[in-house]
């Protein structure tokens, strides 16, 4: 309890400490292009000690700029304005919503004024550059270069921002290892540039996300306290399925006075991802201690729940999750999800209810139909579980495994054996011929147990009854198991005397029926020395 005290003083004291200088936390969001993380940082430190209020303003003015609401633009830039009327910024801001409006004029006053009381800021030209990019790259092509070369020339060619935009226009053109180069330039002349780390990662993350993550490591390595930094590497980490660290970077973002509340919700679901279900409990009902309906709180929890094996509670927070009327929140592994918990609770008709809702939502998730199916048969409705087995592999014909097949004819073979009467009995049956056929075709080592699975179908096809294609199917079952002396020797623990045994009696009863008394007892005898070793043959 004493440590808990302690660090809490420590975080209050981070709290004051990071939240003057907050506003280069929203500043950092705006250049890396997140443009709703910049305006919630921004309009929460607006108004803390030693805020830069002009330059806030000019940022939450070219975020509004950016949604297409241009009378809040105007209204923030005119608002720094009163506060600094020689301020460059905001005099850019208001030149960038007079080319928005097509007023090409009084935006190269407001120009010339941001570099009047901009002098020696380079950063101020390449602003310039990029509200004419943003109003239309094609038709002020010429004023962007005239600007870029301007700050070029202006600042030896060592003003990071140049870079940066070089480095968006080759981004936007889908060049991504230009665009990657121009962004290692400008931290060449920046080392702690957090806008030209996070846009190198990007561009490299399709290329080569290791390199990508890397340069956002360094970034955080030499700016330990910066949210963006955090935020960024966290989400890098969580896009190329490094679970474990993607959730710890996220622990260490989560205690950043910058960061956003609605990223706990990220943070509980890296959690989860990382196998942690006792703390994704735990954040779940941190979170809905504040938002008692928080959906994805609720959904976590649940599946949290679920994993731990306490279904009773898993099945309250279901029912809590699930009837919110507002569906948006719900999707098919969510009531599939309910319905494993109802099956583990023995409700099977309700988890019957719940595959079925999930199936509704997405017919092509095969899963649902297996879920359905297995539930079907534990209540002995086989020919539906068939069935619908049988709809998920239609559903997803691809993703179809040779197991699935497998399954499916076990399925058919349950129905066929539970039918009511012979026709359907044959029709169910050979469904589940087609289903084995599937797998001893595309299988390079047939087993005996595919073969014995067909021989029994194709018994249940024919009533029962030993006809020629039965016996055929029961021959090529002893030719493979033959092949094989350990499946005869009655040492061998893997044995299979039982389905020796099936094959000879099948067999003999064949050339019995057949009239073949002499084939008919060869068979039979075999199958009295298996079930009588060292007895008499039968006469």
């Amino acid at each position: 309890m004493k440590n808990k005290f302690l660090l809490a003083i420590l975080m209050a004291g981070c709290a004051i400490t990071a939240l003057a200088d907050g506003h280069n936390d929203g500043i950092e969001y705006y250049k890396a292009g997140q443009y709703d993380n910049a305006n919630t940082v921004l309009n929460r430190t607006l108004n803390a000690a030693g805020q830069d209020k002009p330059l806030v303003f000019y940022y939450l003015g070219q975020i509004n700029l950016r949604k297409g609401d241009k009378a809040q633009a105007q209204k923030y830039f005119d608002q720094g304005l009163a506060i600094d009327a020689e301020n460059p910024y905001c005099y850019v801001g208001l030149g960038s919503l007079d080319l928005q409006n097509g007023n090409l004029g009084a935006a190269e006053d407001n120009f010339k004024k941001a570099l009047k009381f901009g002098k020696k800021n380079s950063e101020i030209t390449v602003d310039i550059a990029r509200a004419y990019y943003m109003a239309d790259p094609v038709k002020y092509e010429k004023e962007v270069a005239k600007y870029l070369e301007k700050a070029h020339k202006e600042s030896k060619n060592t003003e990071p921002a140049i870079y940066i935009l070089e480095g968006d226009m080759l981004f936007d053109q889908k060049r991504l290892g230009d665009a990657a180069a121009k962004y290692e330039q400008a931290i060449t002349f920046e080392k702690d540039n957090p806008e030209g780390y996070v846009k190198f990662a990007r561009a490299y993350m399709g290329v080569n996300p290791e390199f990508g993550i890397n340069k956002l490591e360094e970034l955080l390595a030499k700016q330990p306290n910066s949210a963006l930094a955090q935020r960024e590497l966290a989400e890098r980490y969580y896009e190329v399925n490094q679970w474990t660290k993607a959730a710890n970077q996220y622990a260490s973002y989560m205690s950043n006075p910058n960061h956003f509340p609605e990223d706990k919700a990220r943070y509980l679901v890296l959690v989860y991802a990382n196998s942690d279900y006792p703390r994704s409990v735990q954040i779940a009902d941190e979170l809905l201690s504040v938002d008692a309906n928080n959906p994805q709180a609720l959904r976590v929890k649940m599946l949290a729940l679920y994993e731990l094996k306490r279904f009773q509670e898993a099945r309250a927070t279901a029912e809590r999750f699930l009837s919110n009327a507002d569906t948006k929140h719900h999707n098919q592994n969510d009531y599939s999800t309910y319905g494993l918990i109802l099956e583990e609770l023995n409700d099977t008709a309700g988890a019957v209810t719940q595959f079925e809702k999930a199936i509704s939502l997405d017919p092509t998730k095969a899963e649902n139909y297996k879920r359905l199916s297995s539930t079907l048969t534990d209540m002995k409705r086989y020919q539906l579980a068939a069935m619908t087995y049988q709809k998920g592999l239609e559903a997803d014909p691809e993703g179809a495994t040779l197991t699935d097949y497998l399954t499916l004819s076990g399925r058919w073979l349950n129905a066929a054996n539970n039918a009511t009467d012979s026709i359907q009995a044959e029709a169910d049956a050979m469904k589940g011929v087609a289903a084995i056929d599937k797998v001893i075709e595309g299988t390079s080592e047939v087993t005996p147990s595919y073969l014995q699975r067909k021989a029994i179908l194709l018994l249940l096809a024919d009533n029962k009854q030993p006809t020629k294609r039965v016996e055929e199917a029961y021959l090529n079952l002893l030719e493979l198991m033959d092949k094989n002396p350990e499946y005869a020797d009655p040492q061998n623990p893997k044995n299979l005397l039982s389905y020796y045994k099936q094959c000879y009696q099948i067999i003999a009863g064949y050339y019995f029926a057949q009239g073949d008394s002499e084939k008919g007892e060869e068979y039979y005898n075999k199958l009295q020395q298996l079930n009588n070793p060292g007895g008499t043959p039968a006469e």
